[in-house]
């Protein structure tokens, strides 16, 4: 028995066809052409998941949503425009030391920075003998919210325009960054559907 190729198949299927043609192919189904009855059946299915395909699509709402909650990293750059920077409140650097600790290490420096209502508290470290990393561990404060709030926060370093790296913060607000010092960093805190934050950190040398 002959039979019709899976590109007529298709063509019934779509109903591409002139009604004599489709009228042979269904006599051709029964006289009980059961690899033809196959592959119309398989081919049917077929066209009517892929006609139920558009519903399938997600929102444009969940579309903005994801790309939100997961940014490519030169998506970043922005902050460096829309961010208000933070002044210094404090420098552990400019405080006196005492006699005894002095040029001892590893090298610790406290830093605070405030925008209002929130407070941003850093603590870089770092131990030129073992390694040229440092850690940077801090805490973003909000005054108004002192037991915390729902807003998820991103934290980013850029070198430059060059992302260095990111993480969320805790519920608590705090994070931690490992890097290897270079010139010109900048640390946003980037809360959702809030505010940008920026901080201009300094040389991280001994």
């Amino acid at each position: 028995m002959e039979h019709f190729s899976q590109e007529d198949w298709v063509d019934l299927a779509r109903n591409l066809l002139a009604p004599s043609e489709a009228a042979l192919m269904q006599a051709h189904l029964e006289n009980g052409c059961d690899e033809c009855q196959d592959s119309r059946t398989i081919w049917s299915l077929i066209l009517e998941i892929a006609s139920r395909e558009p519903g399938n699509r997600p929102s444009e709402a969940v579309v903005r949503a994801v790309k939100t909650a997961f940014p490519g990293s030169s998506s970043w750059r922005w902050l460096a425009k829309v961010a208000e920077f933070a002044p210094l409140k404090f420098d552990s650097f400019l405080q006196p030391s005492l006699a005894m600790v002095r040029g001892s290490a590893p090298s610790r420096r406290h830093l605070v920075h405030q925008a209002e209502p929130y407070v941003v508290d850093l603590r870089l470290e770092s131990d030129p003998r073992a390694s040229n990393r440092t850690f940077l561990t801090g805490q973003i404060l909000n005054s108004e919210y002192p037991d915390g709030s729902s807003a998820v926060i991103d934290v980013v370093l850029l070198g430059g325009d060059r992302l260095l790296g990111k993480t969320v913060a805790s519920s608590s607000g705090e994070f931690e960054l490992e890097l290897d010092p270079e010139e010109d960093m900048r640390l946003f805190i980037n809360i959702r559907g809030q505010r940008a934050i920026g901080i201009a950190l300094p040389a991280l040398v001994g």
